[in-house]
C-alpha cells in the first residue's frame, strides 16, 4: 500500500459528521484508485455519513453534541482498523479480521465486503463510541439525558432506511455487484426490509452493550467480559456474511431469468493486510 494512503489515515483523525464525510470520501476515493476492495465500505459509509450531517440539519437529532461527537470518534475508530490493515498490524476484534481478509479473495461481492464492514462497525465499535461519549456528556447517566440519546440512536435507523437504496446504486454501478439489485425494487423490497429489520436489531443489542460498559464502572474484569461478548457475537455475524463466495452463484441463478441483463463486473482486488 502506497505511503500516500497511509499517510491519509494516519493525519485523519476527524471530530464531526462533516470532517467524518471528508475523510471517508479522501480515504475511498484513494483506494479506489489504487484498486483496492478496501473502498468499497469507506464509500458506503460515506453515503450514510452525509445522511447523518443532512440530519443534523433538519433538526432530525434533540442532541446535536452527542451525534457530532459519536460520528467523529465511530470514524476515527474505522480509520483505525484501516491503518492497522494497511500495516498488517493485527486486529483487535475478530470481525475486522474476518472482513479485511476477504480483500483480494475471488468471488466475494461487493454487498458482501460492505456488510462485513457494516456489521464489524455496528457490533462491535459502535457500543464503545456511545459509551466513550455518554460518559463525557452525560456521566451520571441521569434518565433525562439517556432518554434524549437513545430518541437519537435510534433517528438513526431512519437515515439507514434513507441510504439503503442509494447504497445498493452504487454498490451495483460503481462495483458492478450483481447481488446489490436484488436488495431494491419491486422485487427486492422484502430482501431490503429485511436487512434494515436485521440491522435495527443489532442497534438495539448495541444500546445494551452501550449500557453493560457504562454499568462496568472502574471493573476492568466486568468491561472485558462485555467487549469479549461483543467480539465473539460480531464474529459470528462476520463468518455468517462472509460464507461461501457470492458472486458465481449469484450470476448463475440470474442467467437464468429471462430477458435479465447483467451489469459489468469490475472486480477489485488486492493482497490483504
Amino acid at each position: 500500500m502506497s505511503l500516500l494512503m497511509r499517510t491519509l489515515v494516519h493525519n485523519r483523525i476527524p471530530a464531526s459528521p462533516e470532517e467524518a464525510l471528508t475523510a471517508l470520501r479522501e480515504v475511498s476515493d484513494t483506494l479506489r484508485r489504487e484498486g483496492d476492495a478496501r473502498a468499497i465500505f469507506p464509500d458506503v459509509y460515506a453515503v450514510i455519513t452525509e445522511g447523518v450531517v443532512d440530519g443534523m440539519a433538519a433538526g432530525l437529532f434533540r442532541h446535536p453534541e452527542f451525534i457530532s461527537r459519536l460520528a467523529g470518534r465511530f470514524a476515527a475508530r474505522y480509520l483505525q482498523t484501516l491503518s492497522w490493515s494497511l500495516s498488517g498490524a493485527p486486529q483487535d476484534c475478530a470481525a475486522w479480521s474476518v472482513a479485511y481478509a476477504q480483500v483480494g479473495r475471488p468471488g466475494v461481492a461487493a454487498l458482501q465486503h460492505a456488510g462485513l464492514g457494516i456489521s464489524a462497525h455496528i457490533n462491535f465499535d459502535l457500543a464503545l463510541g456511545i459509551a466513550e461519549v455518554i460518559g463525557e456528556l452525560a456521566p451520571g447517566r441521569d434518565p433525562g439525558p439517556m432518554s434524549v440519546f437513545k430518541h437519537d440512536h435510534d433517528a438513526v435507523n431512519r437515515i439507514l432506511e434513507a441510504a439503503m437504496p442509494v447504497v445498493m446504486r452504487l454498490l451495483a454501478e460503481r462495483y458492478g455487484c450483481p447481488v446489490a439489485p436484488l436488495f431494491t425494487g419491486p422485487l427486492g423490497g422484502p430482501a431490503g426490509r429485511q436487512s434494515l429489520a436485521v440491522i435495527s436489531q443489532w442497534r438495539e443489542l448495541v444500546w445494551r452493550n452501550a449500557l453493560d460498559l457504562l454499568e462496568a464502572g472502574g471493573s476492568e474484569r466486568r468491561r472485558r467480559a462485555v467487549i469479549e461478548r461483543m467480539d465473539l457475537n460480531s464474529r459470528a455475524v462476520a463468518l455468517l456474511i462472509t460464507g461461501p463466495p457470492l458472486v458465481g452463484p449469484v450470476l448463475s441463478l440470474i442467467r437464468r431469468i429471462p430477458g435479465t441483463r447483467l451489469p459489468g463486473m469490475r472486480v477489485l482486488a488486492t493482497s490483504a493486510a
